[in-house]
C-alpha cells in the first residue's frame, strides 16, 4: 500500500500558478471596463448643449464656439477644448464645462461687467480691470464715455494709452465712493495730457480735477455740496487747486 501526499505547490510553479490566475483576474476586469466604455458610448451621445449665466452673449453664439457635435460621444468631448472656444466670444471672461448624463453639455459662464465706455477710433466697453472687450454702438450711451485718448499717441504708445483708461477708472471709482448719486448723472470723463482729468455731467456741470488724487479732490467736492452746493443747475466746478474748492454758476460765466 502507497501513500500518496499532495504537496503544497511552491517554488516555481506556484508563483507561475498564481501569476496565470492574476493574469485571467486582470484580463477579466479589463474586459469589463473595455466593454462598460463601449456601452457608455453607445449610449451616451451629446444630444444638447445647455447655457448658464450668460446675458449679453446669445446662446447660439456660445454654443457655436463650443464646437460641439450633436451625436459626439459624451466621454470624448474635450472640455478644456469647449472652454477655449467659448473664451473666444468677447463677453466672455470665465467658463467652466461638465458632463450631464445621459446626453448634455453644461456651459456656464461669467461675463464681463462693463463699466465705462472709451472713445478711441470707435466706441469700446471697457470692464473693471481696464480691458476694452466688446465694440459699442453709438446708441449705447448707458455708461460715461472716457474721452481724450489721443490716436497718434496710443499708437505709438499703447502703455500710455492703458494708464489712461485705467486712471479713468479710478477716477470713477471715486465719484462713486465720494459722491454716489452722481454716478448716474455722470456722462463723460475727459482727460486732457495739459489739464488732467475732468468730469461732465448730464446737465452741462463740469468738474475739474486735474492731476490731483481724484478721491481727495471730490472729498472737497462732496464737503461743498454739503455746505450748501446744488449741482441740479449747472455749474463749473474746480478741485485743481489744493485744499480749495471753488465752484461757480455757468449762469453768471455765461453772464460774464
Amino acid at each position: 500500500m502507497s501513500i500518496v501526499v499532495d504537496r503544497p505547490r511552491n517554488g516555481l510553479l506556484g508563483r507561475v500558478s498564481g501569476l496565470g490566475r492574476a493574469a485571467v483576474i486582470t484580463t477579466t476586469l479589463m474586459g469589463v471596463m473595455v466593454g462598460g466604455v463601449c456601452l457608455y458610448d453607445d449610449v451616451a451621445r451629446v444630444s444638447a448643449v445647455e447655457v448658464i449665466g450668460n446675458v449679453e452673449a446669445a446662446d447660439v453664439g456660445v454654443r457655436h464656439l463650443a464646437d460641439v457635435t450633436e451625436g459626439e460621444a459624451l466621454v470624448f468631448v474635450d472640455l478644456e477644448d469647449v472652454i477655449e472656444g467659448v473664451t473666444q466670444h468677447p463677453w466672455i471672461d470665465e467658463a467652466t464645462v461638465s458632463r450631464a448624463w445621459p446626453d448634455r453639455i453644461v456651459i456656464e459662464v461669467v461675463e464681463h461687467t462693463d463699466v465705462l465706455l472709451v472713445a478711441h477710433q470707435g466706441l469700446y466697453r471697457v470692464n473693471g480691470e481696464g480691458d476694452l472687450f466688446v465694440r459699442a454702438r453709438s446708441s449705447d450711451l448707458d455708461l460715461p464715455v472716457l474721452t481724450g485718448l489721443d490716436d497718434q499717441l496710443v499708437e505709438r504708445y499703447p502703455a500710455v494709452g492703458r494708464r489712461i483708461v485705467r486712471e479713468g477708472l479710478v477716477v470713477h471709482g471715486a465719484v462713486r465712493d465720494t459722491n454716489p448719486d452722481l454716478v448716474d448723472e455722470l456722462s463723460e470723463i475727459h482727460f486732457d495730457r495739459q489739464l488732467g482729468f475732468s468730469l461732465k455731467l448730464r446737465n452741462a456741470t463740469v468738474i475739474d480735477l486735474g492731476f490731483q488724487p481724484p478721491a481727495e479732490a471730490l472729498d472737497r467736492l462732496a464737503l461743498l455740496r454739503e455746505s450748501g452746493l446744488d449741482l441740479s443747475s449747472p455749474h463749473e466746478v474746480d478741485l485743481d487747486l489744493v485744499g480749495l474748492a471753488i465752484a461757480t454758476p455757468v449762469a453768471v460765466l455765461d453772464a460774464t
